[in-house]
């Protein structure tokens, strides 16, 4: 029961639906089915610069009736039919390539520096200076447009990332190869492989 609730759970949290069978999939075989997003899709639904920067596999499993299938991230990998081959990075590292700045600032010191003259009808001028710190939050940048904003795109490539793990029904979900470690196939095609079950499966994936 726990097993069948968390399955569950997983598969709520993606956005993208299993297809009906792993037959429906352009590439399949008996327990999976994958496709290879075409970049102006990518570019819709996440960005640009995603596009720019990853290749993104819909992959779908398709456990028999009774079956129980176990797959993680780790699993992967996208090889170009020779021996360069790309693994999946996390939503977070595809939404902000990497670079992901740390947590928010808090309510730390605010520092205010001024100076300035003052003149006098008997004392003639003179200068002064000081420095004052409260706690007064820093300004806050103006927000990002949300169709560039990291924050947002990583919450809708987690949503619709590939929920790994262990399932007994059909999931489906993206993932993300960085395009600098995936050369672009000889044959027209790239390799994705897969352990499934300490077994060794790979299905070919066209460019589209």
């Amino acid at each position: 029961m726990i097993l069948l609730l968390a399955v569950t759970a997983a598969a709520a949290q993606t956005g993208v639906q299993p297809r009906a069978a792993c037959s429906d999939y352009p590439s399949h075989n008996g327990s999976a089915g994958a496709s290879m997003v075409p970049a102006g899709q990518v570019s819709k639904v996440f960005s640009s610069s995603v596009a720019r920067d990853y290749l993104v596999v819909e992959f779908g499993l398709c456990p028999a009736p009774g079956q129980t299938l176990d797959l993680a991230l780790l699993d992967f990998a996208l090889n170009d039919g020779a021996d360069s081959r790309s693994y999946p990075a996390t939503p977070e590292e595809a939404a902000w390539h990497g670079k992901k700045p740390p947590g928010p600032i808090g309510q730390g010191p605010h520092v205010v520096a001024e100076g300035g003259i003052i003149v006098g009808s008997h004392t003639g001028f003179t200068t002064y200076g000081g420095v004052g710190v409260d706690n007064r939050p820093a300004p806050s940048p103006p927000p990002p447009d949300p169709a560039d904003d990291p924050y947002a795109i990583e919450g809708r490539m987690r949503r619709m990332a590939f929920p790994a793990g262990t399932a007994d029904r059909p999931v489906a979900g993206y993932l993300y190869f960085p395009k600098a470690s995936a050369r672009k196939p000889k044959a027209g095609a790239y390799g994705l492989e897969y352990s499934l079950n300490r077994s060794r499966e790979e299905l070919a994936l066209r460019l589209k």
